[in-house]
C-alpha cells in the first residue's frame, strides 16, 4: 500500500517493515532512479520568496551544514516536507520545574535509554501506543495518560492482511460511516475486547472516538502488567506527576509526549497559504490561490488522506510536474477557491482526514492516468481491491509495464514474506 507506483516493495520485506527497512526501500528507489545526484544532503531550507527583479521567479535560501547560507533561484518549487512541522507540547503547570527527561515523541529514537526506569508517555494515539509498548519490553515500569482514551484496532485482518489492504478499497470508503465502522469490526477488531477492562475509557458511541491506535501489542502489554494507563495529567513537580483523578506518579524519570503537530511550513510566507481567518487556501491540498502565480509553487502531501501518504503525494508530484511543463492547466482562481469549499477545512491546529480516492481519482483523471477498466478483472479489483498506487501507472504518461501484474498480485506479494516457508504456491 505504500509502495510508490512503478517500484513494488520486495516481496520478501514483511507486511509491516521497521522504519530501517522503509528507510532502506526510499535509499534504492533513489538509486534505482539515479536521483542521488540531484539531491543536497545536509542542507536547510530557510526560505522561499518571489526573486525580485531576478530571471527566475522563485529564491530560495539555504543553510549548509557548516552554517554558511546559499541564495538559489529556481522557476518552480514543491514544497514536500509534510505539514507536522511543529512540535506541539501541551502547556500543563510546573512543566518547567520537572527535573526528569522531558522529549517529544518527534525526538524518541529507541527504548535503550529508558531501560529499567519509570516512564510516562503522554497521549492516545498510533505513536503513543507504539512508544508505551516498545518500552514496555525493556523491563522499564510505563504509564500511558490518556485524555479521552482510545480505541484498539488489530493490525491484520481475519484474512491475515494488512488492515488497510482490507478497508481501504473503493467501495469500503464510499460506505456511510457507521457501515464503514461495521466492516472494521467485522474484519480487524475480532481480538478487540471490552476496553474499560483494561483501563482505556471509550465514548458509547465507538464514531465518537477521535483517539485509535494500529496495534496487536497494547492491550497485552497491560494484560501482563508492563503498561498502566492513567488519568489526563493534571500539575508535574520536581519529580512527580499529579493526575485529575487526584493520584500521584512518584519518582518518575522520563515523560515523553505523543501529544501531535501543529501544521506549519515557516519558510515559506503565510499570506500564499492561509486567508484571513488562518484557513489553507490550497487547490487539491497543493496550489497556493492567493499567490499572483499558483502554478509555480506546489504543495506535496500537505493532507491527511485516507489510504497511503505516500500515494498519494506522488500523484500530487506528477500532477504537478504536467502543470510545471504546461500540459495540464490549473482552472481559474474562482475555480479553485470554489473547489477549496468542497474538501475538509485545514488550519494551523486542525485537519481532518481527506477522502483520498476522490481527489485521487480527480487528480489521476487530469494527468490521463485514471485507469481504463475494460479489462473485467481489473474493473472488479478497482472497486474491491486494494487502493495500491500502481493503477496509476497503467496507461498515460510514464506507464510501467508492470503495473498489471504488480495489482493482480498485491496481496500475494503482501503475505509472501509470511508464507514462504510454504513455498510460493502456499495461500
Amino acid at each position: 500500500m505504500t509502495a510508490f507506483s512503478d517500484y513494488p516493495f520486495p516481496k520478501e520485506m514483511a507486511p509491516f517493515p521497521t522504519h530501517k527497512k522503509g528507510l532502506a526501500y526510499l535509499h534504492d528507489y533513489a538509486k534505482h532512479f539515479d536521483l542521488e545526484k540531484h539531491i543536497q544532503f545536509n542542507t536547510k531550507v530557510m526560505k522561499i520568496e518571489r526573486n525580485g527583479g531576478g530571471e527566475k521567479y522563485w529564491k530560495v535560501v539555504v543553510q549548509k551544514d557548516d552554517g554558511t547560507t546559499v541564495e538559489e533561484s529556481f522557476d518552480y518549487v514543491m514544497v514536500c516536507s509534510g505539514m507536522f512541522g511543529k512540535k506541539f507540547m501541551p502547556n500543563i503547570p510546573g512543566l518547567d520545574t520537572f527535573k526528569g527527561m522531558k522529549i517529544n515523541c518527534n525526538e524518541y529514537r529507541d527504548a535503550e535509554p529508558y531501560k529499567d526506569k519509570k516512564v510516562l508517555v503522554v497521549g492516545g494515539g498510533l505513536t503513543a501506543g507504539e512508544i508505551a509498548c516498545e518500552i514496555a519490553r525493556t523491563n522499564a515500569e510505563v504509564y500511558i495518560s490518556m485524555r479521552n482514551g482510545t480505541m484498539c484496532v488489530s493490525r491484520l485482518c481475519t484474512d491475515g492482511l494488512p488492515w488497510d489492504m482490507s478497508i481501504f478499497t473503493r467501495h469500503n470508503l464510499k460506505l456511510e460511516a457507521s457501515e464503514l465502522f461495521a466492516v472494521c469490526e467485522k474484519k480487524c477488531m475480532t481480538r478487540m475486547v471490552d476496553h474499560k477492562t483494561f483501563g482505556i475509557h471509550i465514548p458509547e458511541s465507538p464514531l465518537a472516538q477521535k483517539s485509535f491506535m494500529i496495534t496487536d501489542d497494547f492491550q497485552d502489554r497491560i494484560a501482563q502488567g508492563q503498561l498502566t494507563p492513567v488519568a489526563d495529567v493534571e500539575e508535574f513537580e520536581t519529580s512527580n506527576v499529579k493526575l485529575k483523578d487526584g493520584s500521584v506518579l512518584e519518582n518518575v524519570d522520563a515523560v515523553i509526549f505523543a501529544t501531535g503537530y501543529q501544521n506549519s511550513i515557516p519558510f515559506v510566507d503565510k499570506s500564499l497559504i492561509y486567508d484571513d481567518a488562518g484557513n489553507w487556501k490550497l487547490y487539491r491540498y497543493a496550489f497556493p490561490v492567493r499567490a499572483e502565480h499558483p502554478e509555480r509553487l506546489a504543495m506535496i502531501g500537505m493532507v491527511s488522506s485516507q489510504g497511503s501518504l505516500w500515494h498519494f503525494a506522488e500523484l500530487q508530484a506528477r500532477w504537478a510536474c504536467q502543470i510545471f511543463n504546461n500540459k495540464v492547466q490549473l482552472p481559474d482562481r474562482n475555480a479553485m477557491e470554489k473547489d477549496i469549499q468542497r474538501w475538509p477545512i485545514y488550519t494551523d491546529v486542525q485537519y481532518h482526514f481527506v477522502p483520498g480516492y476522490r481527489m485521487v481519482d480527480e487528480i489521476a483523471e487530469d494527468i490521463g492516468v485514471k485507469p481504463d477498466l475494460s479489462d473485467p478483472e481489473l474493473a472488479e479489483l478497482y472497486e474491491y481491491g486494494p487502493m495500491v498506487s500502481y493503477w496509476h501507472r497503467l496507461q498515460g504518461p510514464s506507464a510501467w509495464p508492470g503495473a498489471r501484474d504488480a495489482i493482480l498480485n498485491a496481496k500475494e506479494n503482501t503475505s509472501y514474506a509470511t508464507r514462504r516457508f510454504y513455498g510460493d504456491d502456499a495461500k
